[in-house]
């Protein structure tokens, strides 16, 4: 194996590929990063068996070959190696020779035959998203996945279709304290209807990769995997196996309370209240006054002290109170992409929900913290 390629192409592909590596005590070769050099080009691959990432790396090949480096060591390392740097890279025996200037280094690793083949999936169906909003999907979500391995369908984020044309995906997330869902509307209609669990690795390694712009991206299903290429970059994982519940059962239908909330101004409130709440409970009291318009917002602790803060609303219906966890009810508000939230209560035994004050793409449910 010899080829030679920039240092900013080297290092974007082995950081694309490297986060999935990690330390594997039982499968040492997982914590490395298997490169190989075709007359086609050359190409980073790593792997922990439920994901894999592939990236393709712009440069020459002059020699075909294969071997897999410590993902680690080789990340540092190139890392340092100045902005405009060539490197030539050369396999000898069982060390990987890195040629930069006036820098030569021999980097031990393990033959790629040891390496875990990367599937590949016959796809059955795709659906195609702008970037940016597929990426903010999956951020809004990936909040509420629980991280219990009690039940591992809730340690996903579900996506699927709704009829009749199939053209709005829902995404949904929970830990059974809170609920997160947000709808997505394809860029291309689709035959047949969707319904998967996407994994949480998954779904934080897709948030990382994706790009900010409007560019469609496809993803594609097969039986039990997920597949989406991004750019140089080409993901598959497995997806999960397994019913995801009927969430939407936990949804109230009707509402005692609802109040038109300033999103800036009430996130800061809830974190000044946070610096006061009693540790471990994290809870702060939220008390809406529609006649007086008004959303008080207050904790306190016998350690800490006490805070109280008003806020302006535009509120309907009854004077309402509700114990909620502050660090839920910020990313709630975090993940509100107006200027106004629109907050619903039923009392203080129920749960109660946030949306936009104009959109209808996104909810978030919280339970309350009962007294």
């Amino acid at each position: 194996m010899k080829f030679t390629c920039t240092k900013e192409n080297f290092l974007q592909g082995i950081q694309a590929v490297s986060s999935v590596t990690g330390k594997q005590v039982h499968l040492p070769i997982l914590n490395n990063i298997l490169l190989s050099a075709e007359m086609a080009g050359i190409k980073a691959i790593g792997t922990n068996l439920e994901l894999s990432i592939v990236a393709e790396i712009r440069g020459k090949v002059e020699e075909a070959g294969s071997f897999t480096i410590p993902a680690r060591t080789i990340v540092e390392y190139i890392s340092l190696l100045p902005a405009e740097a060539r490197i030539d890279c050369e396999l000898e025996e069982n060390e990987l020779i890195l040629k930069s200037g006036r820098q030569r280094t021999k980097m031990k690793g393990s033959p790629a035959t040891d390496f875990p083949t990367v599937p590949t999936i016959e796809k059955t169906h795709e659906l195609i998203f702008p970037a940016d909003r597929f990426k903010r999907a999956l951020q809004r979500v990936l909040v509420s996945v629980s991280h219990s391995e009690v039940r591992p369908e809730l340690q996903g984020i579900l996506i699927f279709t709704e009829a009749p044309d199939q053209l709005r995906t829902i995404f949904a997330s929970t830990d059974s304290y809170r609920l997160s869902e947000v709808k997505l509307e394809v860029l291309s209609a689709i035959d047949i209807p969707v319904r998967v669990i996407l994994p949480q690795r998954t779904a934080q390694e897709l948030h990382r990769l994706l790009p900010t712009s409007q560019d469609p991206i496809t993803v594609s299903f097969a039986e039990g995997q997920i597949s989406c290429v991004i750019g140089d970059v080409h993901l598959v994982s497995r997806l999960i196996d397994g019913n995801y519940p009927d969430y939407r059962q936990i949804i109230p239908k009707t509402w005692n309370t609802e109040a038109k909330i300033p999103v800036s101004e009430t996130q800061k409130a809830i974190k000044a209240a946070s610096l006061f709440a009693t540790q471990g409970v994290s809870a702060v009291s939220v008390q809406v006054r529609p006649n007086e318009e008004t959303l008080t917002i207050t904790s306190g602790s016998s350690q800490m002290g006490e805070h109280s803060a008003d806020i302006a609303i535009e509120g309907t219906g009854q004077e309402n109170k509700v114990i909620l966890n502050h660090r839920f009810l910020v990313d709630g508000l975090a993940a509100i992409d107006e200027e106004r939230a629109v907050l619903k209560v039923v009392s203080g035994e129920s749960p109660c929900l946030l949306q936009p004050e104009k959109a209808d793409d996104y909810l978030y449910i919280i339970m309350p913290i009962r007294q």
